[in-house]
């Protein structure tokens, strides 16, 4: 199995990786030459698919199957339009995907559908959580402490239609993924996602919940969006338990980054083998296993010399926003203590960028395990 996957910054790492462990050929396409997952894929191609570039176009003709991991709207309708016309085979939804990537529309198909979720502004209690319509992820989220604040924030847009004022709730945020076709849909491991201080995943745990009811309602939930969006082949869900219920935040109906390692690792299912199985073969063909160990996904990075003047830490854990500005990554083993490592790291480097995935069976054992990481790291060169 040959895969082209196309984009090479945080879904596209995900993406690479996931394909190795499946065993699968990537071929990865991007414009950018020096995208962090260059260094991870069998073989990199760089082209502009937006603009037919001829080595980008063979590279998806000789693949088995084609994987957007961008958010590029340009980009993807030149993916789904070159997949048809030469009939190559395609692991996305664009329906779903159109519906997904705008907040204003997904909130209003929860609204529309019983589908448990924060309330809008001007209802429900501050603070508010404000996030533009068409980002996914922490990008451009702030928040407001008050009513005022937030009318405040609205009155000072040029469009304040494309902004989504929603009550902050707190408790912890948990994301499950949906594969599958209209009445096949598998859901997998819940994991726990950890936010740092600008609201951005800077880990995840996982397994969450096993066997008590939240596992069930979170799943319940991700299965009747699914269908509710009909779609065909992936989707993210992200929910908050705020002590009522399991309130949705976010559907993203495209391969996510972060969660699906953390999958793998504490179950073994593998989210682009799930999906090339679907697409390739229409139906899944491996038998679904439950989680059997523990699991961590974290960022870290180092900060230059320079940059860590009056700080109190050298060795900081952040967001993934972080590795949106890394070099080409490698995968290292048995690296600082840490398992597998998707890094730029070089021997010397002053400053550096992490991807840390670690496992074990208990989580006591993960925890002592994890630890350690960031004092391994403080003694590097």
């Amino acid at each position: 199995m040959k895969i082209a996957i196309i984009g090479g910054k945080l879904q596209g790492t995900e993406a690479v990786f996931l394909a190795k462990k499946a065993g699968f050929d990537s071929v990865l396409i991007d414009a950018d030459p020096d995208v962090p997952a260059a260094g991870l894929a069998d073989r990199f191609v760089c082209g502009d698919v937006v603009r037919r570039d001829p080595k980008a176009v063979a590279a998806m003709e000789e693949a088995d199957l084609i994987l957007p991991c961008n958010e590029n709207d340009e980009l993807l309708e030149a993916i789904c339009q070159i997949c048809d016309e030469k009939g190559l085979r395609l692991a996305f939804d664009p329906a779903a995907y159109a519906i997904t990537k705008s907040k204003a529309a997904s909130d209003a198909l929860f609204h529309e559908n019983g589908i448990p979720a924060p309330r809008y502004y001007p209802e429900g209690r501050p603070p508010y959580v404000i996030k533009p319509s068409g980002a996914s992820g922490s990008a451009g989220v702030r928040r407001a402490e008050t009513r005022e604040e937030a009318a405040a924030f609205l009155a000072q847009q040029p469009d304040p239609e494309s902004w989504i004022v929603q009550e902050y709730l707190e408790g912890p945020s948990y994301s499950v993924e949906v594969i599958g076709t209209p009445g096949n849909y598998r859901c997998y491991a819940i994991t726990q996602i950890h936010m740092d201080q600008v609201y951005d995943c800077c880990k995840v745990t996982a397994p969450c919940l096993s066997g008590q009811p939240g596992e069930t309602r979170i799943c319940e939930i991700g299965k009747k969006l699914a269908e509710l969006v009909q779609l065909h082949g992936i989707m993210d869900v992200e929910v908050i338990d705020d002590g009522e219920d399991m309130k949705v935040l976010e559907i993203d109906a495209r391969l996510p980054s972060q969660t699906p390692i953390a999958v793998l690792k504490c179950s073994g299912m593998n989210y682009v083998k799930e999906l090339a199985d679907l697409v390739c073969a229409g139906a899944f063909s491996s038998e679904q296993t439950a989680p059997r160990q523990f699991s961590v996904y974290e960022h870290y990075r180092r900060l230059e010399r320079s940059e860590a003047d009056g700080a109190s830490e050298r060795i900081v854990q952040e967001g993934e926003h972080m590795m949106a500005k890394a070099g080409k990554l490698s995968l290292l083993t048995d690296f600082c203590g840490c398992q597998e490592v998707m890094t730029d790291y070089t021997a010397g480097a002053d400053g550096f960028r992490g991807i840390f995935i670690s496992w074990d069976r208990t989580e006591e054992g993960l925890a002592e395990r994890i630890k350690r990481i960031p004092g391994n790291l403080k003694l590097l060169p």
